[in-house]
C-alpha cells in the first residue's frame, strides 16, 4: 500500500510539473542577421580599371552568379556571364569584376534577378553614386533604403571604398580617393 501510496503521490507531482502554466520557456537565442544569412554590398568601384568588387559580409554563403550589376536601364550584366571565376562567396569572400562605367558620374546598383524596376530591398541588394546627383535608379535605391538621397554621391575621385556595416546604406559610408 505504501508503494502504491508514493507511486500515487509521484504521478501527481510529475504531472502537475509537466502540464503547469507557470513553465517557462527559453525561446531559441535568435542570431543577427550576419550569422544567418548571406548579404552581399558593393566593397570598391575603380572606375579608372573599370572593376568592381562585391562582398559577402553575411554569414552564409551565397552563389551570386544570377545577380546583375546594373547602371541603368539597359546597362546591366549577369555576373555569372563576366566572370570565370567561382562565384559562390563564403562569409568575408569577395569577386572583382570587369564593368564598363562612366568615370566621371554614374550610379551602380546590384540587384538579386533581372526585375531591375523593383525597389524590393531583396532585390536592389545594394547601390553606389558617384559625380552627381540624380543617376538612373537613384529613386529605386532611396525607396529600397539602399542609398540616403537622390542628391547626394561621393565627390572624390575613383577608387570608391564602401567603408560600412552590412547594413548601413548611403553616402557616409563611401570615400573616394583624395
Amino acid at each position: 500500500m505504501k508503494k502504491f501510496f508514493l507511486l500515487a503521490i509521484l504521478v501527481s507531482i510529475f504531472s502537475f510539473s509537466c502540464d503547469s502554466d507557470d513553465d517557462t520557456s527559453v525561446p531559441d537565442e535568435e542570431k543577427p542577421p550576419t550569422e544567418t544569412a548571406s548579404i552581399v554590398r558593393i566593397s570598391l568601384v575603380d572606375t579608372a580599371k573599370d572593376e568592381v568588387t562585391l562582398i559577402n559580409l553575411g554569414g552564409k554563403s551565397v552563389n551570386i552568379s544570377g545577380y546583375f550589376l546594373c547602371l541603368g536601364p539597359g546597362t546591366y550584366r549577369e555576373v555569372g556571364t563576366i566572370t570565370t571565376a567561382d562565384t559562390n562567396l563564403a562569409n568575408g569572400e569577395s569577386i572583382t569584376l570587369s564593368y564598363d562605367m562612366n568615370p566621371d558620374a554614374d550610379g551602380l546598383s546590384v540587384f538579386t534577378t533581372n526585375s531591375f524596376s523593383s525597389s524590393d530591398p531583396s532585390i536592389l541588394i545594394d547601390y553606389v553614386q558617384w559625380g552627381a546627383a540624380s543617376q538612373a535608379r537613384v529613386g529605386q535605391a532611396v525607396t529600397a533604403g539602399r542609398w540616403n538621397e537622390a542628391t547626394q554621391f561621393i565627390e572624390n575621385e575613383s577608387p570608391y571604398t564602401f567603408n560600412g556595416e552590412s547594413n548601413e546604406f548611403g553616402v557616409s559610408f563611401w570615400s573616394g580617393a583624395n
